[in-house]
């Protein structure tokens, strides 16, 4: 069986914040509700460059930089220094952030994409509390289709779920935008197969790993069902690798721990670890 030694990665789910804005997501995850811990207590708990280190000693040769707005007017900023991290730091793939009711969001998102050079923004609906197609989001759709650019939406059921998530929220999405590139994070967790099935459709529609093959189930809902072997070899070319690092109770390798057990063939390992990320993202 192989190891993670065995291989380098580009980490297509990786969150980097601003210092003070992490704090403020560490202090959510672990706040405690009624004398126990509400969520899980995150594992990573450094600076952003501490954080680059740890991925780097890990094999990871490239990496997203995901965040998100969680409020309004927050969204700018957060780009600001999402640019500057990047231009510190030539392996990253920044994706900027949006919030729907910024009057000035079609700037700051053009200047992410014209100036910046970002290759798509991060929309996290667990949190923003808006569904996918949602009116005030049209214009940014438009703009993300017109410049080739991609977006990562959080819009499976798991590891929580609201009212904005979901399946059947994501499909109207695609039926509008059917040529837009996309990456479902956690391969849509609780209804897997259902997106597993729309990549049959959909020829830039791509699922991430990140928590779904760590070797214990820490889902709160239920036991997560996971892709057959069969199944994730079927689709080896349109799944890619994420860790959802640093926002995770475990360590890092445990990320590729539950996927290596499966005793696949080396090739699949290369294509979801690394290939398929490097081909979407055209990196050298």
């Amino acid at each position: 069986m192989y190891t993670h030694g065995d291989f380098e990665f580009i980490d297509a789910h990786v969150h980097l914040f601003p210092p003070k804005i992490f704090q403020a997501i560490w202090n959510y995850f672990e706040r405690p509700e009624k004398g126990v811990v509400k969520g899980w207590p995150i594992h990573y708990k450094l600076s952003p460059e501490q954080l680059i280190s740890v991925l780097w000693s890990k094999n990871v040769k490239n990496y997203t930089i995901y965040n998100y707005a969680h409020k309004q007017g927050v969204a700018e900023y957060i780009n600001n220094w999402t640019h500057e991290c990047a231009m510190a730091h030539e392996e990253a793939i920044p994706f900027g952030c949006v919030w729907p009711d910024d009057h000035d969001k079609e700037e700051y998102v053009s200047k992410m994409f014209d100036e910046y050079n970002f290759y798509g923004i991060k929309l996290q609906l667990l949190v923003q509390n808006f569904f996918p197609l949602d009116e005030r989001m049209l214009r940014i759709y438009d703009l993300i289709v017109d410049k080739g650019k991609w977006i990562c939406f959080h819009v499976g059921t798991a590891p929580y779920r609201n009212q904005y998530v979901g399946y059947k929220y994501f499909v109207p999405f695609l039926e509008k935008y059917p040529n837009v590139q996309v990456i479902v994070a956690h391969l849509g967790a609780f209804e897997y197969k259902k997106f597993l099935n729309l990549l049959d459709k959909y020829a830039n529609l791509y699922l991430d790993t990140a928590m779904i093959y760590i070797p214990d189930n820490i889902f709160p809902e239920r036991k997560l069902q996971r892709p057959t072997p069969e199944e994730l070899i079927s689709y080896q070319d349109r799944i890619l690798y994420g860790s959802d690092f640093p926002n995770i109770p475990y360590h890092y390798e445990f990320s590729t721990e539950g996927l290596l057990k499966l005793d696949l063939p080396r090739g699949f390992y290369e294509n979801i670890f690394f290939k398929n990320a490097k081909r979407i993202f055209g990196l050298s």
